[in-house]
């Protein structure tokens, strides 16, 4: 007499291929770029025409770019 076969003890929803796709959410590549686009401009507009490096130190964004 041959042996009956079991169900599969897995969860084929948990294993499903279309699932593999979660996990943490963070911003893309492309939107970082862009936000550090608009501070460096927002930046730029804030310090006017004679902005140095001392400026940039006094503002406390030295260490950044």
């Amino acid at each position: 007499m041959a042996k009956k076969q079991r169900p599969s003890r897995t969860n084929p929803v948990a294993r499903a291929p279309i699932l593999r796709k979660g996990g943490v959410h963070e911003k893309s590549n492309s939107t970082k770029r862009q936000a550090d686009k608009r501070q460096w401009c927002r930046l730029l507009d804030k310090a006017g025409a004679g902005f140095g490096p001392a400026d940039l130190q006094a503002s406390g964004t030295a260490g950044r770019f």
